[in-house]
């Protein structure tokens, strides 16, 4: 069954507060989202795949679960700093530069298990087809429907 426009809101309101947690299941993987510390006055949501984030997870695409794609938050960085890049054209001008640093002005991407506020994650969930709700705030959905 689909979630519905008020369960997400429940969710953004339960990621929203200072415990939130919340479990979704993506095909045969079970995806919990909690609230936590990141520093001492900062905290983030943390995207635990079958109760895990692997570090290698972050390197080998073979080993990934399926649905970490879809669950994780897609980012990108540039190869080189501005700084860099002006000093870089100064040195050898615009045209030189692309000739000595081909990826001058290019960026990697990679998937980060980290979600800063509800609303983006929310928004990046409502987008999978095939999650299923499981727990709101450690109790069982279908305790909160009867």
């Amino acid at each position: 069954m689909a979630i519905t426009k008020e369960q997400w809101i429940k969710i953004e309101n339960e990621l929203a507060g200072t415990f939130g947690n919340v479990v979704f299941s993506v095909g045969d993987h079970k995806v919990s989202v909690q609230r936590q510390r990141k520093s001492e006055s900062t905290t983030v949501l943390s995207v635990y795949i079958d109760d895990f984030i692997k570090g290698e997870w972050f390197n080998k695409k073979e080993s990934r679960p399926v649905c970490l794609e879809q669950v994780w938050r897609k980012r990108s960085i540039s190869l080189y700093k501005p700084n860099e890049i002006k000093r870089i054209q100064k040195t050898f001008g615009k045209r030189d530069s692309k000739k000595y640093y081909p990826k001058l002005h290019d960026k990697t991407e990679y998937f980060d298990c980290f979600f800063t506020t509800s609303k983006s994650l929310v928004r990046q969930f409502k987008r999978i087809e095939n999650i299923k709700l499981e727990l709101i705030g450690g109790v069982s959905y279908e305790l909160l429907e009867a």
